[in-house]
């Protein structure tokens, strides 16, 4: 009997030893057999290009994932595979990403799609001009009113009576502390033509490696430069070693002792013909502030600025128009989008500022309906003070990085030098404005 007992153990021990096939975690050569990471079988649009205010619907399935999480336009947890319906409500491009995990030590899955959105063309007058393919879509200069100027840009002289170059890597307050970045976190130095302040300024045509006259067209370009960086003439004899990698220009109209200027009040329209750099980065404007600011008579925010346009490099098919005051601050700005077939980095285009008392009005090509506008009426802050009944004058610049696009950069999108010859296009690393032209309002 004490046999017995002795050999039933023994059949029990080694049964529960396992042999055979072996555990469900090991293979037949005793290695751990290692979970499958979640992957996307489809992420796709209903469409990639749609009208404002329409919907579009993404749809999805993985494989092998848990949970998953959006990102981009939409947010919140998601199922692992499924369908969604989103509106649309901005002209821009829209970006929707998924971030999908698995099983425990398994890499995460991502998956992203893009959506532009473009205007209706069938809700602004005018929108049929795009079909055509041109190279300018420019409203044609006419002069139609009693006080007309206008600079075609033909000759190649920046006309020093009218326009000034602005000077640095920053601008000095009251205290004369300098104030670096233009208070927006920029990170170009704007050459000039004070001593030293360019590397190849020239007296006959008034013009810098980074404001120049070409081909009949006011071009404005940045220059990034590591090799030979320009060393910040505000330095000199200062213990401050400042070289700039990034330069640019800043060209405005104020008048002064010895300039005439170009000072833009009421009942008035402004037309500028452009074409914007592309790149992300660049930071192009033609833009207002009040006369009397320089000399420190006017402030900002509170006495006003307007601005004809803005872009981002990194967005081909939209530029912005704004005003602003204050104080702190009142924004109110409108993007213009052209259909996505045509945008502002490829062909020129113009905007109109037309302004009368206690009114703006902007707008875009040869359209007869206004894609901006503002009145005191319907907009009153500081004691119902509006500013933008006084005279104005004009700035042209293009400014690299900042706030206005979340600082980020691509320097390769850049001149690296006068010729810009490292850009197999030099016309994308530059703006380039055909012409200014201001009226009256008769």
């Amino acid at each position: 009997m004490k046999n017995l007992i002795i050999l039933l153990i023994s059949i029990l021990i080694v049964s529960s030893c396992g042999g055979g096939g072996g555990s469900s975690s090991s293979g037949g050569s005793g290695n751990p057999i290692s979970p499958t990471a979640p992957s996307f079988n489809s992420f796709t649009a209903s469409s990639d290009l749609v009208v404002i205010n329409s919907d579009v619907t993404l749809s999805w399935s993985t494989s092998n994932a848990n949970t998953c999480t959006r990102g981009g336009d939409w947010s919140g947890t998601s199922s692992t595979s499924g369908s969604s319906s989103i509106n649309l409500t901005e002209l821009r491009s829209y970006t929707f990403s998924l971030t999908c995990s698995g099983a425990s030590g398994t890499q995460d899955a991502t998956s992203s799609v893009s959506v532009n959105v473009e205007a209706d063309p069938n809700g602004s007058i005018g929108y049929e001009i795009y079909n055509e393919e041109k190279d300018s879509y420019c409203k044609t200069p006419n002069n139609d009113s009693s006080d007309y100027w206008i600079d075609n840009f033909d000759t190649n002289l920046i006309n020093p009576d009218i326009y000034s170059f602005q000077q640095g890597f920053g601008f000095f307050d009251n205290n004369g502390t300098i104030i670096q970045g233009w208070g927006n976190n920029e990170e170009q130095y704007y050459t000039s033509d004070s001593p030293n302040a360019a590397k190849n300024y020239n007296p006959e045509t008034n013009s810098t490696e980074n404001a120049f006259i070409k081909d009949g067209k006011l071009v404005i370009q940045a220059i990034y430069n590591t090799t030979n960086p320009f060393e910040d003439p505000y330095c000199i004899n200062r213990d401050c070693n400042y070289v700039a990698d990034y330069t640019s220009a800043r060209i405005i109209t104020s008048s002064s002792s010895n300039k005439t200027g170009l000072s833009v009040g009421i009942d008035t329209e402004t037309t500028a013909c452009f074409k914007v750099p592309a790149g992300t980065g660049f930071w192009p404007a033609i833009w207002f502030l009040p006369d009397g600011f320089i000399e420190g008579n006017k402030s900002w925010p509170r006495d006003g600025e307007m601005d004809i346009m803005e872009a981002r490099g990194r967005i081909p098919q939209i530029i912005g128009s704004a005003v602003h005051w204050g104080p702190p601050r009142e924004l109110y700005s409108v993007d213009a989008q052209v259909p996505l077939a045509v945008n502002f980095q490829d062909t020129f285009h113009s905007l109109t500022f037309k302004r009368v008392e206690n009114a703006i009005e902007v707008y875009l090509d040869t359209m007869t309906e206004p894609f901006y506008e503002i009145n005191s009426s319907s907009n009153r802050i500081m004691d119902d003070y509006w500013p933008f009944n006084e005279s104005f004058y004009l700035i042209m610049n293009v400014a690299i990085g900042g706030d206005f696009d979340s600082g980020r950069l691509d320097s390769s999108a850049m001149c690296g030098n006068e010729q810009c010859t490292n850009l197999s296009n030099p016309s994308n690393g530059r703006f380039e404005i055909d012409y200014i032209e201001v009226k009256s309002i008769d």
